[in-house]
């Protein structure tokens, strides 16, 4: 009876080891999304900068500001 009940908690213990494996890979693809979300807001930003300076640039108020 013992070899039997060692075999099913060894089960168990393995069962939930697996949970926090799959627990551990979920957050870190959750942090890389989320990386990858940060680095896309950065560059979309940069792009809104550049557009900005581009347009005070340009000259007075003709050719600048939203333009």
């Amino acid at each position: 009876m013992e070899e039997e009940k060692e075999g099913g908690e060894e089960g168990v213990v393995e069962k939930e080891e697996k949970k926090k494996v799959e627990k551990k890979e979920e957050k870190k693809e959750v942090k890389e999304e989320k990386k990858e979300e940060k680095k896309e807001k950065i560059k979309r930003r940069k792009k809104e900068e550049k557009k900005e300076k581009k347009g005070v640039k340009g000259g007075g108020e003709e050719g600048g500001g939203e333009g």
